[in-house]
């Protein structure tokens, strides 16, 4: 399979995967939200974003290790023991600190909450290597599958707790349950096994890689998802769980637009590194299409916020609606960001990953620290104002990847960001002249998602077509060609 084909393929398994993942989390989580408080949502965002960041600093750079060195066993031996040792430091000192952790949030519970999620940082150790195996590979569709079936499997246990009473031992369940089959799966398919305990040296070599990369993993989560802690610490537990609806439908609309192709870059990258011309033209590519994607999708989310949260999660989560409309805006930022990681990955630039990690992830937790206490919508709308500035400081970053000026891959969001707005602001418009029923009804919201869509979308499409004719058809003519066998010649984006 050619490097266009292996890529629109395993892009392609990557979305259906985050559709079928997302439509299918969706629904349980709209069941079990209607079966919680909002102090329980709240309380599960802190403990799961201290499970994760552990998580992520164990596992950082391992994977990238493994795809950057195809059949080495003795580089994957390292990578896992490495990152084996080091999760069970970190899940003991989690367990150790969780009473202090409860006392600082004013919430009790959060002691034995945080000290059953610590088991995930442990098990996510068993996932990356057989996982990174199938990436060498783009076996893509295997990995979608099993994803799918981790979510499945998850979101089965948390409803039969749920339904038996038992609501936060269910938002529990469902994390711990989908790990363990996904990292069982994983394994089994990649016919893997904890290998023998390597030598120490191989063990070093693991970590010199993987320190800078896992500094790197803890900064993006810090600055996609974990800056809820320290959000936690400025308001209530139940604003908590209010802010972390509006988070994870904007996570959901990223991994939507953003991460299918994502997952792809890095084996892309390492193909092309050698060749400079050739991975200017990859990425210009990649770029025009996560452009005119990622900020469609942001356009329309944007405009049915209210619909979509009260539809999926009942009335009573009606204030979480503004807040996911202003965080849809940091899409923008997310795209430029997702190339940044693979390709200094692929030009083993590991401490160049780390550093612009922490200029994204510090802003962002400084952006969440001081805005928090002056509101949702004035933090939601403060972290979409820092997407934007640091979507341009990363310009430096995507200089250093492509070997030359970066501002031509920045310039191809120009047009499609203009789309947004002129989306945005007719949605906002015309659908309340267009749309005569009041109030929260399903009705009324239906009737919202349907005009508000449909007005967004198509503005969206006809600012760009005015703006840059030739885009469109460029870009389906590229991907139609990337899934046939007949050759296409690209043309010039413009």
């Amino acid at each position: 399979m050619s490097l266009r084909r292996g890529a629109a393929h395993g892009a392609a398994w990557n979305f259906a995967t985050a559709v079928g993942e997302r439509s299918i989390g969706f629904a349980v989580l709209a069941i079990l939200v209607r079966h919680v408080t909002l102090a329980d949502v709240g309380l599960i965002a802190i403990a799961s974003a201290l499970s994760e960041i552990g998580r992520m600093i164990t596992t950082g750079g391992s994977g990238e290790q493994v795809v950057a060195s195809p059949g080495d066993r003795t580089v994957e031996a390292g990578a896992f023991w490495a990152q084996f040792i080091l999760a069970a430091a970190i899940a003991g000192l989690l367990f150790v600190a969780a009473p202090v952790l409860a006392r600082a949030y004013g919430a009790p519970a959060l002691s034995w909450v945080t000290r059953v999620l610590s088991v995930n940082i442990i098990i996510g150790t068993f996932l990356v290597v057989p996982s990174a195996r199938l990436v060498q590979n783009f076996g893509f569709r295997a990995l979608s599958l099993m994803s799918l079936g981790s979510t499945i499997l998850g979101g089965t246990v948390a409803l039969a707790l749920v339904f038996s009473g038992r609501g936060l031992d269910a938002l529990i369940a469902q994390r711990i349950v989908g790990i363990t089959f996904y990292a069982a799966a994983a394994s089994i398919t990649a016919r893997w096994h904890p290998p023998a305990f390597p030598s120490l040296a191989a063990i070093g070599r693991a970590l010199r890689f993987n320190i800078p990369m896992m500094g790197a993993a803890f900064v993006d989560y810090v600055a996609a998802t974990g800056y809820v802690v320290l959000i936690g610490i400025r308001m209530p537990v139940a604003a908590v769980g209010e802010f972390r609806i509006a988070q994870r439908l904007a996570e959901v609309l990223r991994e939507l637009t953003v991460f299918p192709a994502s997952k792809v870059f890095l084996p892309v990258f390492v193909a092309v590194r050698d060749d400079p011309d050739r991975r200017f033209a990859v990425a210009r590519s990649l770029v025009d299409v996560l452009a005119i994607g990622s900020l469609a999708a942001a356009a329309v989310a944007g405009a049915v916020a209210k619909p979509v949260v009260v539809l999926m999660f009942g009335a009573r989560w009606a204030s979480s609606a503004p807040v996911f409309a202003a965080l849809s805006l940091i899409v923008p930022a997310a795209a430029v960001y997702a190339f940044v990681n693979p390709m200094l990955t692929a030009l083993r630039r590991p401490v160049l990953v780390s550093v612009f990690a922490a200029i994204n992830a510090a802003s962002t937790a400084l952006a969440a620290w001081f805005a928090a206490p002056e509101g949702l919508l004035i933090l939601a709308w403060t972290l979409a104002a820092r997407g934007l500035l640091t979507a341009i400081l990363l310009l430096p970053a995507l200089s250093i990847g492509i070997g030359r000026p970066a501002w031509p891959l920045l310039r191809l969001f120009t047009a499609p960001f203009i789309a947004l707005i002129a989306a945005r602001v007719a949605a906002a418009a015309l659908v309340p002249v267009l749309v005569q029923q009041s109030g929260l009804g399903i009705v009324a919201m239906f009737s919202q998602l349907a005009v508000g869509g449909i007005i967004a979308a198509s503005v969206f499409l006809g600012t760009l077509a005015l703006l840059a004719p030739r885009r469109i058809g460029t870009l389906l003519g590229q991907l139609t060609s990337a899934f046939r066998r007949i050759p296409v010649v690209a043309e010039p984006v413009g």
